[in-house]
């Protein structure tokens, strides 16, 4: 079964709806990670993942939108709040020079300082990257030497945006790469390609939710059950069966996030 690797759930557009639109996403998936995008979403994060063990978990992380935020002790705060099992990742986090306000020195500030609390509590992080892989790959490559030693990726590129070529350097560097709504848009055979060329043991799917539907629902609101129709559209740009591009991208997330094999309970925190 499929994973969603990133969702914001907590989002008010859910409100209305959460538990039926969460009952569909178990209807068709194997896990979904819940992303706290600031500190005042860790504790809902953390809440949401608890109603629902075994099926949600959940990151914490401060977007660069909150990036002026950052201060040493948020690294205290995660210590603390991220030895909870169902944490298991820090993130989003990372650097937008495309729709953000936040000064790029003060985002880098962040950025740095949150994967650093990161790799203190022994976590993978999540890390958006909107216009700004040319400062972002040096940043990875100055952050993690190396490849990981005790995992598989030092964490995910979500919803990986770049060229071909960034693709390969972000893999190399040891992270894995989110495919949702976008690789679905007839007009981003380039994003497809760039994905293919980096290699489906990198790959992980997610939906973002409730933001990039797919194609089949632009304009609307998206859910955790759609990205059915990402893991579609990548099986068919790697020439692959859908069946093995879901075992694929599956074993990818649950080694992303540390999750437990299909069918087990609570891991002991990633």
């Amino acid at each position: 079964m499929l994973i969603d690797t990133h969702v914001h759930l907590n989002d008010p557009r859910f409100d209305p709806d959460r538990d039926e639109v969460i009952a569909r996403a178990a209807g068709c998936l194997a896990a979904v990670v819940e992303i706290a995008d600031s500190p005042r979403e860790w504790d809902r994060a953390i809440a949401l993942s608890r109603k629902h063990p075994g099926f949600i978990w959940c990151t914490l992380g401060l977007h660069p939108y909150h990036a002026a935020e950052w201060r040493p002790e948020l690294a205290r705060s995660l210590e603390e709040k991220s030895s909870a099992a169902e944490v298991v990742a820090v993130g989003e986090i990372g650097l937008d020079y495309a729709k953000c306000e936040v000064p790029k020195p003060v985002q880098m500030e962040a950025f740095k300082g949150m994967a650093r609390a990161a790799q203190g509590v022994g976590l993978p992080v999540v890390v958006h990257c909107r216009d700004a892989y040319g400062d972002l790959v040096p940043a990875l490559r100055e952050l993690y030497e190396g490849l990981p030693r005790s995992r598989r990726f030092h964490g995910v590129v979500h919803c990986f945006s770049g060229s071909a070529q960034e693709a390969r350097a972000c893999v190399g560097l040891g992270f894995a790469l989110g495919a949702d709504g976008p690789v679905t848009y007839p007009k981003n055979g380039p994003l497809r390609e760039a994905l293919v060329g980096a290699g489906l043991g990198a790959l992980v799917l997610e939906t973002d939710s409730p933001w990039l539907p797919p194609q089949s629902k632009r304009g609307k609101r998206c859910e955790p059950a759609d990205v059915a129709e990402a893991a579609r559209a990548m099986a068919a740009a790697f020439g692959v069966g859908e069946d093995e591009l879901a075992r694929a991208t599956s074993r990818n997330a649950r080694e992303l996030y540390g999750l437990p094999p299909a069918g087990q309970g609570l891991s002991s925190g990633g």
